[in-house]
């Protein structure tokens, strides 16, 4: 069905080119899922613009069915190429993606006003979503071409808006860069649905890494686990080995063989690793910490611990979490400061957090050192509370280099899910106190969405992606880590016993609405650059 110039001059690079991340079929039937996806970008662009307003939602659902059917058989056909079902692994379902594309498009376009603006628009980005779309089966190929055909792309419509985009009268987007943001995030959604290549890729192509927290004994029992790992990962933290408790039980007692295997699995495949965490006094405290006789022997025990764990891992992790969440869980009475009333904030006050940093320094003087706090995500007492620490701390001369916000969205705070405005301003209010910031601990509860009218999982879908799109935005935002990949391994069924489904991949590793939320992000910002 699909047997353009594109696909045809894509065969015959395949002969000559060293393929950048897949296979000869798996890039015959990404190309061809491309190009497909590509047209139904400007088709779907071109019913929005030609029916928005007009009240006629049955022509406009006609039409966006018509362009389904031509997905669907394209689909099909590409998946021919390939000798495998990993092509249909690794991308949507042909409706899912026309649906999703849809509801983007949908949505890009009601934000401008009035609907004539609206309507040109949609004209406008049509030929320039296809073109981006399919400069994407380029670098199925050869990286280095796509990246110089995906920068002339985005160079030529930068011009051919700047003369044609009306600019006054429309809001927002007067400016032409405004219009042609939007025309690269529908471009990144397309790409999304279309392409095989995975997150790890993609994240070390823009430079921040997209990470996983995982439980070693997880990922050995389960054939699927270190597949999707080695495709989706670039970066690990261990969801539970390396926290006070199970690495350090007693005083000179060392369990260090889950936490060795979480690196040695990261060695072996060149993934970074995050450090979670040296000091967290809500949980994970052992017997012999709580029952500390007095601050001598509790900054013995600290001590001890700090240096032990660090100096261990000296060189080979890059992050730590030396702190984790200070003040006063959500769900506790707050304590008179804000701050959580845990053994070591007893015996040593809040100088127990200074103490923490300055013993990791001195452990390991080239490590990234990360203060980690939960429900900050959102401005209002708390994360004002969290920042008036942050500066005092940083007035004191504590070596802090990062801030990480876990984000567990929908949780904690229950029912509270930020927009991608939100957080942005959070994590660049951090960034401006010269500090690196990174979401370590995301996933979206599809629970507590009272009164939304949004499909669980497409809402879900939109709240990945306001959180990668917000760290994509912020220059000092240095990675996104999901707090596990499959629903099946979740902490919100085990810990809490909840029955949710907050991440990316379902219990059976397909890919939900999410992933791809997550993948359009990254495209996005391959096109917008640095």
């Amino acid at each position: 069905m699909f047997r353009s110039g594109a696909i045809l001059g894509l065969l015959l690079l395949l002969s000559s080119e060293t393929f950048a991340a897949v296979p000869p079929d798996l890039a015959r039937c990404g190309s061809a899922k491309l190009e497909a996806i590509a047209q139904a970008c400007s088709d779907l662009l071109g019913i929005e613009a030609r029916f928005r307003n007009r009240g006629n939602e049955g022509e406009r659902e006609r039409r966006r069915e018509g362009v389904r059917r031509r997905v669907v058989a394209a689909w099909a056909e590409a998946e021919s190429f390939a000798g495998d079902a990993t092509c249909a692994e690794r991308t949507a379902r042909g409706p899912d993606a026309v649906d999703a594309l849809a509801a983007l498009a949908e949505e890009v376009l009601a934000e401008v006003t009035p609907p004539r603006c609206a309507a040109r628009l949609g004209r406008l980005a049509r030929r320039h979503c296809r073109r981006l779309v399919n400069v994407e089966a380029l670098a199925l190929v050869s990286a280095q071409k796509a990246d110089e055909a995906r920068t002339r792309v985005v160079a030529q419509a930068r011009r051919r808006l700047s003369l044609r985009w009306p600019g006054q009268g429309c809001s927002p987007g007067a400016e032409p860069d405004d219009a042609l943001r939007r025309v690269l995030t529908l471009a990144g959604g397309a790409a999304a649905q279309a392409s095989p290549r995975g997150l790890r890729e993609l994240g070390d192509a823009v430079g921040v890494p997209v990470g996983v927290s995982i439980e070693p004994f997880e990922v050995a029992a389960d054939p699927d686990y270190l597949p999707t790992l080695r495709r989706e990962t670039g970066s690990l933290t261990a969801e539970n080995a390396m926290k006070w408790a199970p690495i350090h039980p007693a005083p000179g007692q060392w369990n260090f063989g889950p936490a060795d295997a979480v690196m040695d699995l990261a060695e072996e495949e060149g993934m970074r690793v995050r450090g979670h965490a040296l000091v967290w006094g809500a949980l994970s405290v052992p017997a012999y910490v709580e029952a500390a006789s007095g601050p001598e022997q509790l900054r013995a025990y600290l001590a001890e611990h700090i240096t032990g764990v660090v100096d261990r891992y000296a060189g080979r992790i890059a992050q730590w979490d030396v702190v984790n969440e200070p003040l006063s869980a959500i769900l506790d009475p707050p304590t008179s400061d804000g701050l959580d009333d845990n053994v070591f904030q007893r015996l040593l006050g809040t100088a127990y957090i200074a103490e923490a940093f300055h013993l990791a320094r001195a452990a390991d003087p080239t490590v990234r050192l990360f203060l980690n706090e939960n429900g900050i995500a959102a401005p209002g007492p708390r994360q004002d509370l969290f920042y008036d620490l942050v500066v005092d701390l940083l007035v004191q001369g504590v070596p802090i280099d990062g801030i990480g916000f876990q984000g567990h969205v929908g949780l904690t705070p229950l029912a509270v899910y930020p927009d991608r405005a939100t957080w942005e301003a959070s994590l660049r209010r951090f960034a401006d106190l010269g500090l690196d910031v990174e979401i370590t601990e995301l996933d979206v509860s599809v629970l507590f969405r009272f009164g939304s009218s949004r499909p669980p999982l497409r809402a879900q879908a939109d709240d990945y992606r306001a959180a990668f799109g917000a760290c994509l935005r912020v220059p000092r935002c240095r990675g996104v880590t999901t707090w596990g990949i499959s629903d099946r391994y979740t902490w919100v069924r085990s810990f809490l016993g909840l029955p949710d489904d907050p991440l990316p991949f379902d219990d059976g590793w397909i890919p939900k609405p999410a992933y791809f939320a997550m993948r359009g992000s990254l495209y996005e910002r391959l096109y917008t650059g640095p």
